[in-house]
């Protein structure tokens, strides 16, 4: 089973393509009910401590798909609890900052986003998250964007509890990793590429993987190419699960 974690102001439904051409069962997971359900799981460590009670009895092998929030949150859930995990795909991840001002500055930032998204128009305000540089490539419809807006207060509160500046500094603790791990990033992502390489080597067992011609939403711009890759690492490190 694999559980798949979406990013930041997106959905469940944003990873469905990729999800149903991998073809193995799965559950995407709705980050913002979540945050509704478990006030709890308002921090990482929270998080991690709310997904491993929500997975500890369930069926195996079980696979950890993240994208970008979803992928930072993931990468916590396997530190914290690694015997969890069978495998784990982490698209355009983040090991958390280790400069204190960097972290003061985002989260100084993601507080300005969690205003805006709490109270500017919902079209204007999206519009503006899409247009940042790091986000160019595939874009998400009008109609896509309207149907996040339910949630925008929790959508609002994960700019505070799981913004980058709020995320631990993990790189000391991926030693602690045990189940194999692809990393996949976007070749015109250059910063998040960037941090693939210098954080693959850091794990135990990982690979990276660079997808020509996308940027940070990789799994949008190059489905196909996304779907072969993780289909390939699963069949190689699952060997006895079908899709």
């Amino acid at each position: 089973m694999i559980h798949a974690l979406h990013g930041m102001a997106g959905r469940p439904d944003d990873l469905f393509p990729l999800l149903q051409g991998i073809g193995y069962p799965h559950t995407a997971w709705h980050l913002w009910r979540c945050l509704l359900d478990w006030p709890e799981a308002r921090t990482f460590e929270g998080f991690a401590a709310a997904m491993h009670e929500a997975v500890e009895f369930s069926e195996r092998p079980r696979v950890l798909l993240g994208y970008s929030m979803g992928a930072r949150l993931a990468l916590q859930s396997l530190v914290n609890n690694s015997d969890d995990w069978d495998a784990a795909v982490l698209i355009s991840g983040h090991p958390g900052l280790t400069d204190e001002r960097e972290r003061a500055e985002r989260i100084a930032m993601d507080h300005d986003w969690s205003v805006r998204f709490l109270y500017e128009p919902w079209l204007e305000v999206m519009r503006a998250w899409n247009a940042q540089p790091v986000l160019a490539g595939e874009t998400i419809s009008e109609g896509e964007q309207r149907l996040v807006e339910l949630w925008r207060r929790e959508i609002a509160d994960a700019f505070h509890g799981w913004s980058l500046g709020a995320q631990p500094d993990l790189r000391g603790h991926l030693g602690d990793v045990r189940c194999p791990v692809l990393w996949v990033t976007g070749e015109r992502d250059v910063k998040f590429t960037g941090l693939g390489k210098e954080v693959v080597p850091l794990l135990p067992e990982a690979e990276h993987v660079v997808v020509a011609g996308a940027g940070h939403r990789v799994h949008l711009d190059h489905v196909e190419v996304v779907v072969e890759r993780v289909r390939e690492f699963l069949g190689r490190v699952l060997p006895e699960v079908e899709a």
